[in-house]
């Protein structure tokens, strides 16, 4: 997704943007984002307005949408970086090593995993069984190597989602015993509602990467 911002002319007109897809096809042109408190940003907000057919077959044209999202919550500003289509590296060619749509990483160490389906997937019982069981298997890949203390899984068909996150030393059986943090699916990931449980949901997440990065800060003191 590329952001071009054009800049205002003398006669005072507003900021745009133009946004594109990942196959850089244009979307169309956004107003300036305001950032309003305690909701997203206007340009999130636009662009998800575009977004309104829930049978949609194919799930690219939600890309943009979920990498502004991400983008908000984990801004590069803190040190993540958001990689499109991630092949999870230590799979090497086995058949169900299908890429993440996104991830987003702290260094190189994953913090979220986005996987995303087509709109129609949600309506059918099955296609979306499977979807879910295709972010707990990308969680069981990814765990063993994961050094934060909790890895996070979104799965996202259009606008909804459902998420889980636990600890990456537990299987699923064991979190499942244990009990673990999960989302149901939710309807609209840019309503307040989901605004609200993102927001104390990722705050788990988060919290595991400053430990993680104080834990390295420690080790490299006493190293010197």
């Amino acid at each position: 997704m590329q952001l071009q911002a054009i800049p205002p002319s003398e006669t005072g007109l507003p900021i745009t943007h133009i946004v594109r897809d990942l196959r850089g096809d244009v979307l169309g042109e956004i107003d300036s984002p305001s950032a309003p408190a305690g909701l997203y940003p206007d340009l999130i907000l636009q662009v998800a307005a575009r977004l309104n057919d829930d049978y949609a077959p194919s799930p690219y044209q939600f890309y943009d949408l979920w990498e502004l999202i991400l983008a908000h919550w984990f801004p590069e500003r803190e040190g993540y970086t958001i990689k499109p289509q991630w092949s999870v590296p230590y799979l090497g060619g086995r058949d169900d090593a299908a890429a993440v749509t996104f991830a987003v990483l702290d260094v190189d160490a994953p913090v979220l995993l986005l996987q995303i389906s087509a709109p129609s997937d949600f309506h059918n019982v099955h296609t979306r069984a499977t979807g879910e069981d295709l972010s707990a298997r990308i969680f069981e890949h990814v765990a063993p190597y994961c050094p934060l203390d909790h890895l996070c899984v979104i799965s996202a068909m259009g606008k909804k989602w459902t998420a889980f996150h636990r600890s990456a030393n537990l299987t699923a059986r064991e979190a499942r015993s244990l009990g673990e943090d999960r989302v149901d699916w939710m309807e609209d990931v840019i309503s307040e509602p989901s605004y609200e449980i993102l927001e104390r949901f990722l705050s788990v997440v988060k919290e595991a990467v400053r430990s993680y990065r104080l834990a390295e800060v420690r080790n490299i003191m006493g190293m010197s």
